[in-house]
């Protein structure tokens, strides 16, 4: 009987032990980050019931992951940061202005918008004080950052890795979270700043939004953003393809072809640990919808983050990222994994290209239906480049693309940590001439600072620098690279997107580059030049009932911004303390438009109310100005800039009637509005035909020979540059489109000793 009671007391025992693993277990995968229920991205959805594809800004970026390749109509991307307009590589000097008792102002912008990054150096200028909507202001110091588990604010409204301390990034301090703001925002630092830079996206006067204060939910975000280096592709609702292939060195091995229409979420490739290293150089190509040309043509290890040697670190994956990763046991193999969205219509046929025979290499796929409509997304793309020699003096073009989508990754084989990595990138959107972004340093793009501390390799969910010189001796040695992936921060464009960087602070260093830059995109441009306006010229007054009483013109010769070299131009244009009113032609299919204006940034702090038909459209500031004299004694004072209209007062529409009016301010202080040139683009939707949006139809723009780099130069009616400095420039090619001349210009400049 005794024995009869044991027993049962502990079979009850036993059981309620089984009860509590049991909730135990259920609670670990239903909690933060802890399970794979929350390590899994969005499936795909139906489509809106909108007439255009929906902006999923911000944090909704990641929670619509299924929708990055959405083309983005009505918004524009621009940045603010401490880059030297003059080209040089004190990229700390350009903050926006100094405020009494010495903090520096380091951004500052109208609303609507949102910025989506910025990037301090370590703590320098900490700690740094947020003001919105000319509220009190949130002090955010370096300690604020990084934190896994916060319990005060403001470090719970940033926790990891929505931001990261200068330990876990190597060198930055960075906020990767988005902060809306309706009216202003204003960003400053304590102290001297290091290097910055934050990009953020304009919206569209009346665009609804809430100004940040902390409050809003972020938790399911960055709970996918830990599962960095996990499979984070939905298990439901896909088919899945696997099987082996043998490679035969030289040709192209199949590996599939799916049926569309379709999106992939999950390509995987296992291959044994003695195959790694040739597996990863070898190239994967994807050709959608029967194109004759890949849209994805790379070597594998660059495609999912590691452009150097291939390795299997201690302690890490090789490469931990978010939506690509490599990792491996170190004893068997190694797996390569891509998370990538990549939607397609009718098919997609993935190939391998081997220079070297592999065998046992296995792959699976998952995909999911995906019936968006056609003229609503792009397809995916990985584009390769290798430049052996960089050219001195010009920035190389890793990427020259016209049509419409955005920029998602890049990832950059610099050979090995050092002054090389002072070359800042330029990101040039739609033919602005102004870089609308332009970083601090190519580390800095990479997430890290002071080139990694060193060069201590690091993985993070969206960026890092996971293999380099330094790798342990006997493994696999191929130089430096640096990944970086963009979501809530992804770079949209809708005509023309051009990618450049520096090799060196001054295009000064030799060292070979390799790079793949990832994007989605369309052939079709969904922004069309509809009008300029020449306020100079009589012919364009006339026509466009231009109107300025009071206005003064006069003649600027200047430079561009950024580049170490830029071409002088000289033109007349007006200069303003009251108003000005012209009309603008519209293509009547838009869905937005926006204006862009080409003025002299030397003239500090411009501010003009916008109206269009009589009606207001927001408020067009132009923070800071130029001061820069740049190596050849130019002033770099040209600059364009971008404004977007809402669609209210343009859809539907021929015309519209602009009236812009000066603001003066006292803080900070201005004196004029200037401009020699506007535009108006207007969105249009792509056709909803297939061949319209076919993907062998981008124009991919190529760099004159040896590798120079091409300026699009815009000369207007009768107004011409002043010498060219022929001693340097060379005219290569010129054609005529209405008014416009665009000319592109190649540098022959000597090398340069820094």
């Amino acid at each position: 009987m005794f024995a009869r009671k044991i027993h049962i007391r502990i079979s009850v025992l036993i059981a309620l032990l089984l009860l509590v693993s049991t909730i135990f277990i259920l609670w670990q995968f239903s909690s933060s980050g802890d399970g794979p229920a929350s390590c899994t991205a969005a499936a795909a959805s139906a489509g809106s019931n909108s007439s255009q594809p929906p902006l999923y800004l911000g944090l909704d970026a990641y929670r619509n992951l299924d929708k990055l390749s959405y083309l983005e109509l009505g918004d524009r991307v621009s940045e603010q940061s401490t880059a030297d307009p003059g080209g040089s590589n004190f990229d700390s000097s350009h903050n926006l202005r100094v405020l009494p008792g010495g903090k520096y102002v380091l951004f500052d912008q109208l609303g609507p918008a949102m910025v989506t990054f910025m990037r301090m150096q370590e703590n320098y200028g900490g700690p740094w004080k947020l003001t919105l909507d000319g509220n009190a202001g949130t002090t955010i110091g370096p300690g604020d950052l990084g934190q896994m588990h916060p319990t005060n604010m403001p470090a719970q409204a940033f926790p990891y890795p929505l931001s990261l301390n200068q330990q876990e990034s190597q060198g930055s301090s960075i906020i990767a979270s988005a902060i809306p703001f309706q009216k202003s925002m204003q960003w400053t630092s304590s102290r001297q700043n290091g290097n910055f830079y934050a990009l953020y996206r304009k919206l569209p006067y009346g665009t609804p939004l809430s100004t940040w204060d902390g409050s809003a939910p972020a938790s399911d975000v960055v709970n996918l953003l830990r599962c960095a280096g996990s499979d984070i592709a939905p298990g439901s609702g896909v088919a899945r393809q696997s099987g082996s292939v043998n490679l035969v060195g030289g040709s192209e091995t199949p590996v599939t072809t799916l049926s569309g229409p379709g999106q992939i979420r999950a390509l995987s490739f296992h291959v044994p640990l003695g195959e790694q290293v040739r597996f990863g150089n070898t190239r994967l190509r994807i050709y959608w919808d029967g194109a004759s040309e890949p849209a994805v043509d790379a070597p594998i290890k660059f495609l999912v983050g590691d452009g150097a040697g291939v390795y299997q670190p201690a302690g890490r994956p090789l490469v931990q990222g978010l939506l690509a990763g490599a990792k491996g046991d170190g004893k068997t193999g190694l797996d390569y994994n891509l998370y990538w969205p990549m939607p397609f219509a009718s098919s997609a046929r993935l190939v391998l290209s081997s220079d070297n025979t592999l065998k046992d290499i296995t792959w699976s796929v998952r995909y999911e239906p995906f019936s968006d409509p056609r003229n609503w997304w792009g397809t995916f793309h990985a584009t390769y480049k290798s430049i052996p020699q960089p050219v001195p003096g010009q920035d190389m073009t890793f990427l020259d693309v016209k049509g419409s989508g955005k920029l998602v990754g890049t990832v950059i084989n610099f050979t090995k940590p050092g002054p090389t990595l002072e070359g800042d990138p330029h990101i040039y959107l739609d033919d602005n001439q102004t870089a609308q972004v332009s970083v601090t340093g190519t580390e800095e793009w990479g997430l890290g600072g002071n080139y990694w501390n060193g060069g201590n390799q690091t993985s993070l969910a969206l960026g890092g620098l996971p293999s380099s010189v330094n790798n342990p001796p006997g493994t696999n040695h191929d130089g430096a690279a640096l990944y970086r992936f963009l979501v809530a921060d992804s770079i949209p464009f809708n005509r023309h997107l051009i990618v450049r960087w520096e090799h060196g602070g001054v295009d000064q260093s030799t060292l070979p580059y390799r790079s793949v830059v990832m994007w989605y995109g369309t052939p079709a441009q969904t922004a069309k030049l509809s009008d300029t306006v020449l306020p100079a010229s009589d012919n364009s007054r006339l026509s466009h009932a231009y109107q300025a009483p009071g206005e003064q013109m006069y003649q600027l010769s200047a430079a561009y911004e950024y580049l170490v070299h830029n071409p002088l131009i000289t033109m007349d244009g007006s200069s303003t303390s009251t108003d000005a009113s012209f009309t603008m032609a519209l293509d009547p299919n838009n869905v937005g438009a926006f204006l862009r204006r080409t003025f002299d940034y030397c003239i500090p702090n411009q501010r003009a109310n916008i109206y269009v038909d009589g009606h207001f459209a927001g408020t067009w500031y132009s923070a800071g100005s130029s001061n820069s004299i740049d190596i050849d004694g130019q002033r770099r004072c040209w600059r364009d800039e971008e404004f977007p209209l809402p669609s209210t007062l343009t859809q539907g529409k021929a015309s519209v009637s602009i009236r812009v009016q000066f603001v003066p301010t006292s803080d900070p202080q201005n004196s004029a509005w200037t401009a020699f040139r506007y535009q108006v683009y207007s969105f249009v939707l792509p056709s909803s035909s297939p061949s319209a949006s076919a993907p062998g139809n981008f124009l991919i723009g190529h760099a004159p020979s040896s590798q120079a780099m091409a300026l699009e130069m815009v000369f207007i009616g009768g107004l011409v540059p002043a010498t060219l400095r022929q001693r340097r420039l060379n005219m290569v090619c010129c054609q005529t489109r209405y008014i416009l001349i665009h000319c592109y210009v190649a540098y022959s400049t000597r090398a340069r000793s820094t």
